[in-house]
């Protein structure tokens, strides 16, 4: 056979198809970045509904008789007294949980529910009912005067 001699048109076609394969390699990758972004916004949305959210639907939610902030075994607790037992929200070690207990009980994360994560978290319930949820997740405020 006689040999052939690569012609322009050979390295032409060679560079094209290596520039479109380039090409279709960027946009998998930038698409990619991309759903990951997307992907840890929602996320970063949703732990912020769910940390503040949750608390302010438990409060208005709740018949509880009584609505305090107390501090239980050094953590800061939101409890909603019941007949029976305590429904707590507190937040250690980057997490907010909740937990349904005997008033006498511990704090006990181990049994708790985690709702989120946060960097702080912080009660205030004011003289006048209102309660004020902060954190650097946000603010969120709930008033508990129908309660009492």
């Amino acid at each position: 056979m006689p040999e052939r001699r690569k012609s322009i048109g050979d390295y032409i076609s060679v560079i094209t198809v290596t520039v479109l394969f380039m090409v279709i390699l960027s946009l998998v990758v930038f698409a990619a970045r991309g759903y990951q972004f997307a992907q840890e916004t929602q996320d970063a949305n949703g732990n912020t509904r769910a940390v503040l959210s949750y608390v302010i639907n438990a409060v208005r939610d709740n018949e509880a008789a009584e609505i305090v902030v107390e501090d239980r075994a050094g953590t800061e607790c939101l409890i909603l007294v019941n007949e029976g037992y305590e429904q707590r929200i507190y937040f250690t070690d980057g997490k907010v949980y909740e937990e349904y207990c005997m008033p006498d009980a511990a704090v006990s994360p181990d049994n708790a529910l985690e709702i989120g994560h946060a960097e702080s978290f912080d009660f205030t319930l004011g003289d006048d009912g209102l309660l004020e949820i902060s954190s650097d997740l946000g603010a969120s405020y709930v008033n508990t005067d129908r309660h009492k």
